[in-house]
C-alpha cells in the first residue's frame, strides 16, 4: 500500500494506493462521525456494496443506488440525491462515500460541495479511468444537453482510496476506456512512461497486477503535480484536456449513449495528434508512437460514421474551454511537451474532420 499526498490551497488530500485494501482501520481515518451515506450505483452495488458495508457496521451506514450510465449525469439525479440528502435530515457531519466512476464521483462530489455547503467526501473509485483521473484533483459535475461537464463546482475529497481489486470485476471496454487517460499522461507529460506502455501493451491488457499498480501509480502522480501547481484549471491543468475537445463533442453528438468517454479522448488524442503535425512541430515518429500505443491497447480512432461533421462543430462551440467565442485545442510541440491554441478556424476543423474522416 502506498499514500501519496495531493496539496491544494483548498486542503491537503491522501490517496491511498493498492490491491486488496478496503478495510475499517483505513476508512474509519477518515469518516468525521456516525453518520455515513454510500452513493453507487445499481451495477456496483451489485459487485461490491457487500465488502464495504462488512467494514463499516460500526456507523449509521445508508445507501443511495442510483442508475448507471452517462445519461444520468445531470440536474435530475444532482437533484434526487440533494432530496435524499434532505429528507435523511443529515447534519454537516456527515460523510459521503462516492462508489463508482467517473460518472458517480462527479455527481456525488458535485452533491457533497452543495448539500449544507459542503460536507465530508470520500471517493473509492472501481473504474480505471476514475482511479487514474476523475477522482484525482477535485472537479465536479454534471452534463447539459448541449455539453459535458458544463456546471459543476472544485471540491477537494477527504481521501481517495484506490484498490485495483476493483479493476478485476470491470467490463472489457470499461478497462479499454480507461487507458486512453493513462496514455494522455504520457504523451502530454511522460516520453518514458509512454514508450514502456507501447512495450508492456500485452501486460497492462491482461490486468497482470504489477502493471496495473505501475500505470495508476505513475497517473496518479503525474495528475497530482499537475493540479497541485494549477488547482483550478487557469493554466496548465487545461493540458489534461488533450484530446477531450473533439472527445467531449463526439459524447455530446451521441447524447452521452453507446460510446464511452475514453474511447471518445481516444479519438480525440489522434485527431489532436495529427494537428499537432499539421500546425506544430510533432515529427510523423512521435505521431506513430502514439497512434501505435492507441492501436495496441485496443482503443478507437475513428469518428463515428453516424454523427456528422456539422453535429461536432456546433458541440465544440458549447464547449466549456472555449473563451471569447474561440476553440481551445491542447497541440503537441513533442511527446511530453504541449500548449494551448486559439488560432484554429471552425473553417480550419472541419476540413481537418473531414481529411480525418476520409
Amino acid at each position: 500500500m502506498k499514500q501519496l499526498l495531493l496539496k491544494t490551497d483548498s486542503k491537503n488530500t491522501p490517496i491511498v494506493i493498492g490491491k486488496n485494501i478496503i478495510n475499517s482501520s483505513l476508512l474509519s481515518k477518515f469518516i468525521n462521525s456516525k453518520d455515513v451515506v454510500i452513493i453507487t450505483n445499481t451495477t456496483i452495488g451489485k459487485l461490491h456494496l457487500k465488502k464495504i458495508t462488512s467494514v463499516l457496521k460500526k456507523f449509521n451506514l445508508n445507501i443511495l443506488k442510483l442508475p448507471d450510465g452517462e445519461q444520468y449525469k445531470n440536474i435530475n439525479t444532482l437533484s434526487k440525491i440533494h432530496d435524499y440528502l434532505i429528507k435523511m435530515n443529515f447534519d454537516r457531519d456527515l460523510t459521503i462515500i462516492a462508489l463508482g466512476g467517473g460518472v458517480i464521483g462527479d455527481l456525488v462530489g458535485f452533491a457533497s460541495d452543495t448539500f449544507l455547503r459542503g460536507v465530508n467526501l470520500i471517493h473509492i473509485p472501481t473504474t480505471l479511468l476514475a482511479q487514474v483521473d476523475s477522482a484525482i484533483g477535485g472537479k465536479t459535475g454534471v452534463n447539459h444537453k448541449f455539453g459535458k461537464n458544463l456546471i459543476g463546482t472544485f471540491k477537494q475529497p477527504n481521501s481517495v482510496i484506490i484498490d485495483i481489486n476493483y479493476l478485476s470485476t470491470l467490463p472489457e471496454k470499461e478497462f479499454n476506456s480507461g487507458l486512453a487517460e493513462v496514455i494522455k499522461y504520457g504523451i502530454i507529460s511522460n516520453p518514458k512512461f509512454l514508450k514502456w506502455i507501447n512495450n508492456n501493451s500485452n501486460l497492462i491488457i491482461k490486468r497482470n497486477s504489477n502493471s496495473l499498480l505501475k500505470i495508476v501509480e505513475i497517473s496518479v502522480k503525474e495528475k497530482i503535480s499537475i493540479v497541485m501547481r494549477d488547482e483550478k484549471e487557469s493554466n496548465i491543468r487545461a493540458f489534461l484536456n488533450f484530446g477531450h475537445t473533439l472527445g467531449h463533442a463526439i459524447e455530446a453528438s451521441m447524447n452521452y449513449k453507446n460510446i464511452l468517454h475514453g474511447h471518445a479522448v481516444s479519438i480525440g488524442m489522434i485527431f489532436a495528434t495529427m494537428l499537432s503535425v499539421d500546425k506544430s512541430t510533432l515529427n510523423i515518429d512521435e505521431f506513430n508512437l502514439i497512434e501505435s500505443t492507441i492501436k495496441k491497447l485496443g482503443l478507437p480512432i475513428n469518428i463515428p460514421s453516424k454523427i456528422s461533421t456539422s453535429k461536432i462543430i456546433k458541440h465544440m462551440s458549447f464547449d466549456k474551454k472555449n473563451k471569447g467565442g474561440k476553440n481551445h485545442f491542447v497541440l503537441l510541440k513533442s511527446i511530453g511537451k504541449c500548449y494551448i491554441t486559439n488560432k484554429l478556424t471552425n473553417s480550419y476543423i472541419t476540413s481537418m474532420i473531414e481529411s480525418f474522416r476520409s
